[in-house]
């Protein structure tokens, strides 16, 4: 198991174009990837306390994949780079690709329920 959280964020403006299109991509993920167990996205809820406040335009991933090469194959992949061609202008950039924060994490303990799928 290889879980990691990234973040990235949308240009000002832009969120519910990037929020449609991250849609899109996370159904593709879904239905063409079988060793990406979990991929989810997710924007700060501004309406809940949140400590820190975070920042409006933030992007949250919370992703698992079956191990190390399943995440390298995701993100070297055609579903991923593609999609990053083609909306790369809806996020802050670097040097031409989205700035990504990652955090790869060692699971524990815990638990993912069934129902929640």
């Amino acid at each position: 198991m290889y879980p990691l959280i990234s973040t990235w964020t949308i240009v000002s403006g832009k969120k519910d174009e990037a929020i449609s299109v991250l849609k899109k991509l996370a159904l593709k993920v879904e239905k063409e990837e079988e060793n990406t167990w979990m991929y989810t996205v997710h924007v700060p809820d501004l309406e809940q306390k949140n400590l820190p406040t975070p920042p409006v335009n933030q992007v949250i991933f919370y992703e698992v994949y079956k191990d190390e090469a399943a995440f390298k194959s995701h993100v070297s992949g055609k579903i991923f780079t593609d999609f990053v061609n083609a909306y790369k202008d809806l996020f802050l950039c670097n040097e031409g690709k989205p700035y990504v924060t990652l955090l790869v994490m060692d699971r524990k303990a815990g638990f993912i329920r069934e129902a929640l799928k």
